[in-house]
């Protein structure tokens, strides 16, 4: 009988993993580059799983799932395959995620930063104004909050929006429920956060100010050619 072969995303997986479960303990660690010695173990049996996880929910957040545990048990000093191949770490994932979407909005600059890239390419790719962004729709729900789903975006790069919550609270419950979780309910508490930040909220300001005019630039420039 043939044996089966670990394939590239699998490998990607392990190293990812590898390097992750290695790092935050500040342990060295190097690529592993061959894996005939997992072929059919039980090793890969757990990486299967983790593998068709990630394929199953593609916005899944790689890094922050294997870092999760580490965070929420600093204690434990090693978790394995096995424990990542069940529903025990799509819990603590889940979990960290809360703790991420509570912290303080002066420590997500650069995530804010990225958001703000990502929504000009997206704007001008659509051939949105910024000020569209907020109330763009992909079939019954706006499209930020798949963005922000699939982890595209910050949180808090839409509280520069003006009305983005009134928005969000004309949608259905089961889609405000799916698609962000429980962010009506802790809204107006980020939101405060948000409004006594010191760093983000001037940034933020002036930063779609400046997004917005380079927007509408690229959008003129585009129809006329």
């Amino acid at each position: 009988m043939q044996k089966s072969e670990v394939t590239s995303f699998e490998k990607s997986i392990y190293n990812k993993h590898l390097a992750i479960s290695r790092s935050l303990k500040n342990k060295p660690f190097r690529v592993k580059q061959r894996f005939d010695d997992i072929v059919d173990t039980d090793k890969h049996k757990h990486l299967k799983r983790i593998t068709s996880l990630f394929k199953k929910h593609p916005e899944i957040d790689l890094d922050v799932f294997f870092e999760a545990p580490y965070k929420l048990y600093p204690d434990v000093q090693y978790f394995g395959l096995d424990y990542f191949s069940t529903m025990r770490a799509v819990k603590a994932y889940a979990m960290y995620k809360q703790v991420l979407f509570s912290q303080d909005p002066d420590t997500q600059l650069d995530s804010v930063k990225e958001s703000l890239h990502f929504i000009a390419k997206f704007c001008i790719d659509n051939g949105l104004y910024i000020h569209q962004y907020p109330f763009h729709r992909t079939a019954d729900l706006f499209t930020w909050m798949s963005h922000y789903k699939q982890n595209k975006i910050n949180i808090y790069v839409m509280m520069g929006f003006s009305n983005v919550l009134t928005a969000v609270q004309t949608l259905q419950q089961d889609i405000q429920r799916f698609f962000v979780n429980n962010f009506i309910e802790r809204f107006q508490e980020l939101y405060n956060k948000y409004n006594k930040s010191a760093v983000l909220k001037p940034f933020l300001t002036k930063a779609l100010n400046t997004l917005n005019n380079f927007v509408d630039k690229e959008l003129t420039n585009t129809k006329k050619q």
